[in-house]
């Protein structure tokens, strides 16, 4: 059972699709309005008829890594299609982790980098309406609502959303066409889930069929062909397809890019990957994921020297974009990167700590770096400690920083005092009600010894949880706790 902090990224293959059969809101039905209880940022925004404009709704919260990796494009989004007649809202709502006092706080720090309207519910009335009728589980989600009040797209905010757009705007986005687009996704979900692969590939040229330059579709049919099938020959084949069909479409070469990048190469992908970021980068040359992704191009493809000389020049020009600047020290920190691309992580995130210097997720990154690339335990914990110190009021980061340190092999064994610490403050935060977080804090207790108060927090997150699918999991590690070993 994962308990990482950062929300759920939607995959590619799942990107903008619910379950076909339970959802109640899809493509070309009415907008429910923005019933929401407090506007952080900007003036309220109607839908449809009267907003008479384009509204594009993000749902994330400030917990969720991948919704602060989109700020600065949906930002982006506001700036050039503002212009144009569209709005973007942001829509958060309510939990121990993304208090309305959190959301506010996060976007005043944000300031004007954050270019778009933000709105916060304590009851999920907007979301309800939106995302659970919508059959979306995945945060950043956003739908994008026409002149008329319809619902025109679904998706990740990354992918797609601005050549959505720019149909909407010129005239040409067919609703039928992307009805049924939206449909075969759901069903590709469930047939993902089912491990029904033949049934992805089916529905994928069902899609090519009604859209030929679904880049969507042929980045499915690549998983398929690579992952479960074990056909690289086709793999490739539906990868060059991808890269061809989105020659002007910088955001998907360079998320491709980084889906291609193999540091071992196994399927002679690395040469397309560095074919994508190159055009992307033609494209936008400030591009965030194709600035990211040609340094892993690079080092994948064994040229060191020129990856590190690639990080620093960027590191330069980075400077003022905080969220790229601790993504980068991430990707530059993996293990197998050298002792100067370890530096140039720390130097990434310490920039990022510079300029927000009580963004937990900053030091997050940093004790990563420290811990598993570097592996410098005493330094970690200082960083540790000023985290959760930090972060105090974040119950969710809390918890996912414990469980991380309780479980990951790279971490496990090392951490547990501070775990405990973190674990202990988690729970003070939250009150001592939810059960993932006595779950994680029972764990705590346990590896440092305190096996009867363990076992007695494992039991009350046993009767928290009642009748979750965790139950099973839950009760395994109380045996564990009662048994006195592991």
């Amino acid at each position: 059972m994962s308990k990482c902090t950062v929300c759920l990224m939607l995959s590619v293959v799942l990107a903008g699709a619910g379950r076909v059969q339970s959802a109640e809101l899809g493509i070309g039905d009415q907008a429910p309005k923005l019933d929401v209880g407090k506007w952080v940022k900007g003036d309220a925004v109607k839908v449809g008829a009267q907003g008479g404009g384009v509204v594009v709704v993000e749902f994330w919260a400030t917990w969720c890594g991948p919704c602060i990796a989109s700020i600065p494009h949906l930002s982006e989004v506001q700036r050039d299609y503002g212009p144009k007649g569209v709005t973007v809202v942001g829509v958060s709502k309510f939990d121990e982790g993304n208090t309305q006092v959190m959301v506010e706080e996060f976007v005043a720090k944000q300031g004007d980098k954050l270019g778009y309207r933000i709105a916060f519910e304590k009851e999920p009335n907007t979301y309800d309406a939106y995302m659970e009728a919508a059959d979306q589980h995945g945060i950043p989600t956003a739908f994008i609502v026409d002149k008329k009040g319809r619902i025109a797209w679904i998706g990740h905010p990354m992918i797609g959303l601005d050549r959505a757009l720019d149909e909407i705007l010129a005239g040409k986005y067919d609703l039928v066409v992307a009805r049924k687009i939206f449909d075969l996704k759901a069903k590709m979900s469930e047939a993902w889930m089912e491990r029904d692969f033949e049934a992805v590939l089916k529905l994928a040229d069902e899609r090519i069929v009604i859209k030929p330059d679904d880049t969507g579709a042929y980045r499915s049919k690549f998983r398929v062909f690579l992952e479960e099938l074990d056909k690289p020959k086709e793999a490739r084949i539906a990868a060059a397809k991808v890269i061809e069909l989105a020659q002007r479409d910088a955001d998907t070469l360079a998320s491709f890019a980084g889906e291609l990048v193999d540091a071992e190469d196994k399927h002679a992908l690395n040469k397309m990957a560095m074919q994508a970021v190159k055009r992307a980068l033609e494209l936008q040359p400030e591009n965030s994921d194709a600035v990211i992704a040609n340094f892993q191009v690079l080092a994948a493809m064994g040229q060191e020297s020129a990856a590190i000389d690639w990080a620093a020049r960027s590191l330069k020009r980075m400077k003022g974009d905080v969220s790229v600047l601790a993504r980068f020290a991430r990707v530059l920190s993996t293990p197998k990167r050298t002792d100067r691309c370890t530096a140039l992580a720390i130097k990434a995130v310490d920039l990022a700590i510079k300029a927000e210097p009580d963004e937990a997720l900053h030091l997050s990154t940093k004790f990563d770096i420290l811990a598993v690339c570097k592996k410098d335990v005493r330094a970690a914990e200082r960083v540790g400690t000023y985290l959760i110190e930090k972060a105090a009021d974040n119950a969710s980061l809390l918890n996912g920083f414990a469980w991380n340190l309780l479980t990951e092999d790279d971490l496990k064994g090392k951490f547990n005092e501070l775990a405990l610490l973190a674990a202990n403050q988690c729970d003070k935060t939250s009150g001592g009600e939810n059960w993932m977080f006595l779950d994680t804090l029972a764990l705590a207790q346990f590896e440092n010894g305190a096996v009867k108060e363990a076992a007695v927090l494992q039991r009350k997150a046993i009767e928290l949880a009642d009748d979750s699918p965790a139950v099973e999991e839950l009760q395994t590690r109380l045996v564990m706790y009662e048994a006195g070993k592991k």
